[in-house]
């Protein structure tokens, strides 16, 4: 007995190790040579913001910037290349904007709160992608009540993936829209760039526009949760050339799944485009019916990536999104049943997923019912030894 529960002690350990550290990037952000921020750099613990503005300007070298208690940003930091800012302790906190040095890549930006509360900051965001940013992956980020935007993306930037992380404002402010994609109609050069990956999001108290409202590029918005918004908004903005695919969304009573945002625009040369997939919830909402679906022939992306049901995601979704939640569980980054994770199904798992059987281990619980039965082994069964 003392074996099979130090076994099992080891399993889990090994699963909070990988799980803490193998966020490597997926979506957009894993394309163009990928994500990797300050991977094999020097950890650089900060808690004030002359040391965050040091250390995160400073040219291409690689950091691990580990960011503790809470920061009042004076000015914009301009992050340069090759850098991963990564809350630790309880509760890490920016007050003000993060932005990007102009042309600079690989970023990393995981497990902080950040807030830029009127007047606001810089331009009045919490996280501004402007000006040829590329590579950049965002996750695990409380993002809420900015002056302006929670988190824009313009300006021919690229390759970015925004996953698992929470938008909400504490009031109304006006302007409580959460994503802009894209900053202008006239601006018909980001056709080519703004590829932008959504997933695993949840936009809540008080959001009202922009979930995202998107302009040209390409953006792929699936497995994110829209619940408790403002009321007469909208979720996700079809703007000027835009090619959105949506895909296994849970939409909880919101005004409007999808708005018109390029019809009537003066400067707007290009209609916008959007498809969905039928795995989409509307609850106590309508889809609407002012657009085709071109799900068959909007863009493909590149990256491979699995839907799950968005009849979880109301579970899932509220318990992993957002700083300081727990990490999701390990099939977020493998298999379900590779329990060593090491890429393979087989009789190491099944010893480990008999150990799990009939309980409600969460690290086995693939459905959320709160017990491991026939349905998880079902799947455990489909990836046996592949």
């Amino acid at each position: 007995m003392k074996r099979v529960l130090l076994a099992a002690g080891i399993v889990v350990i090994s699963l909070f190790c990988f799980i803490h550290n193998a966020l490597s990037a997926d979506g957009w952000a894993s394309q163009n040579g990928g994500t990797t921020g300050g991977e094999e750099g020097e950890v650089i613990p900060v808690d004030n913001a002359i040391a965050l503005e040091t250390y995160a300007e400073m040219g291409t070298t690689p950091y691990i910037i580990q960011i503790s208690g809470t920061i009042n940003i004076s000015d914009t930091v301009e992050i340069r290349a090759n850098k991963t800012l990564i809350g630790v302790g309880e509760n890490p906190t920016l007050v003000g904007q993060l932005g990007f040095e102009n042309d600079e890549g690989n970023i990393i930006i995981e497990n902080l709160n950040i807030t830029n509360p009127p007047p606001g900051v810089g331009d009045g965001d919490g996280i501004r992608l402007a000006q040829n940013i590329y590579n950049v992956l965002i996750t695990k980020c409380s993002i809420y009540h900015c002056d302006d935007g929670c988190l824009d993306i313009t300006n021919n930037s690229d390759f970015v993936t925004v996953s698992w992380c929470k938008f909400y404002y504490t009031s109304d402010t006006t302007h409580n829209y959460a994503n802009l994609i894209g900053a202008s109609d006239k601006q018909d050069d980001d056709a080519a760039n703004l590829r932008v990956t959504f997933h695993h999001n949840w936009w809540t108290t008080l959001c009202k526009e922009r979930m995202p409202r998107v302009r040209y590029g390409q953006v792929h918005v699936y497995n994110n949760y829209y619940s408790n918004l403002m009321a007469g908004g909208y979720c996700i903005g079809v703007g000027c050339g835009s090619r959105i695919r949506v895909e296994s969304n849970y939409f909880n009573t919101v005004s409007n799944p999808w708005a018109n945002y390029y019809t009537g625009q003066t400067d707007c040369h290009s209609d916008g485009h959007i498809g969905w997939n039928t795995g989409n919830i509307f609850y106590n909402c309508t889809q609407p019916t002012w657009a085709t679906n071109e799900y068959d022939t909007i863009f493909t992306p590149p990256y491979s990536y699995t839907l799950d049901d968005a009849a979880v995601l109301p579970t899932i979704v509220p318990a992993f999104a957002g700083a300081g939640t727990p990490y999701p569980p390990h099939w977020y980054y493998t298999v379900y049943g590779d329990f060593d994770i090491d890429e393979t199904v087989n009789m190491d798992d099944l010893d480990t997923f008999a150990d799990y059987w009939l309980t409600d281990a969460d690290e086995a619980d693939f459905d959320y019912d709160g017990i491991v039965n026939l349905y998880e082994f079902s799947h455990l069964a489909e990836n046996w030894m592949q």
